[in-house]
């Protein structure tokens, strides 16, 4: 029997993740997609996509390679996560010696994240598979040139979501915007925030800044009009659950339809560009 060969330093110096999509996702889907949230990323002759800072995305240039690419990242890694700790992407089940940080973090999110959108999956360099479930993250953010008065909201939404009401702001707190909730059954609410110029709190999870980076070309969207549409789950805990029940995908999809059709409607009345909570932007027709 031959002896296994070590790996080099400069292997282990190297994380490299493997994104698997379907067999009929065009590379430049992937590429438009990566420049939401990396406006810089270039693509190569071969098909990598250089996404910035010693990182890349390439793609399985085997007969039976359709669909799969190659995260590479610099090796970074950390403390385990905590015992009895549990979290949406599954790290801690696929890192049980050390979670990913740094630029392997950014490289693996941006991986998951797009496995969720486009209905794939990771497959770790330890061969852990991770599944994001497509209704993970529900929120969704209208951004627009043009600012509705609360009454107006409440009259356009009226008619698909009848229970909405107009949040009062507590006296005596200065308020850059307004919001209204809509009721759910199970005592969810959605969250329908409206503020106007910089709203760096859209960005959660990918530093937006400012304003999302995939629309960061345009004039308008320094003075732009945000409409958050937050699901607010009755368990907040839920929100770390890697793989839902049955019961619980079903709510989630219930608040993203529910979602989609607000941010569908608010896009034909004011104009502008659907952006989820990670920042990629949401092609009106893949609303349900």
């Amino acid at each position: 029997m031959t002896a296994s060969v070590p790996p080099t330093p400069v292997e282990e110096s190297r994380a490299r993740h493997r994104l698997q999509l379907p067999r009929d996702t065009a590379p430049r889907d992937v590429l438009a997609m990566v420049r939401n949230v990396r406006p810089g990323a270039t693509e190569r002759e071969d098909g990598t996509i250089e996404l910035g800072d010693d990182m890349l995305l390439e793609p399985d240039r085997s007969p039976r390679g359709a669909g799969r690419w190659t995260v590479e990242a610099p090796r970074e890694r950390e403390l385990p996560l905590p015992e009895g700790m549990t979290d949406s992407h599954g790290y801690g089940r696929a890192f049980p010696e050390g979670m990913p940080f740094g630029l392997e973090r950014e490289a693996l999110d941006l991986a998951w994240s797009l496995g969720r959108r486009l209905y794939g999956a990771v497959v770790t360099d330890s061969g852990v598979r991770l599944e994001p479930h497509p209704f993970q993250v529900r929120d969704l953010t209208v951004v627009s040139p043009h600012a509705l008065a609360p009454e107006s909201l409440a009259q356009l939404i009226a008619p698909v979501e009848a229970d909405a009401e107009l949040d009062e702001a507590p006296e005596g707190v200065a308020r850059t915007g307004y919001s209204l909730t809509i009721p759910l059954p199970e005592g969810e609410e959605i969250s329908l925030r409206v503020g106007l110029g910089a709203r760096p709190e859209i960005s959660l999870r990918v530093g937006l800044g400012a304003r999302p980076v995939a629309l960061s070309a345009l004039d308008w969207a320094e003075d732009a009009a945000h409409y958050e549409l937050v699901h607010l789950t009755a368990d907040p805990e839920e929100d770390a659950l890697e793989v839902p029940s049955n019961e619980v995908a079903e709510r989630w999809q219930h608040a993203y339809q529910r979602i989609g059709r607000l941010a569908g409607l608010l896009l034909e009345s004011v104009g502008g560009y659907i952006v989820d909570l990670e920042g990629f932007l949401v092609d009106p027709a893949d609303l349900l």
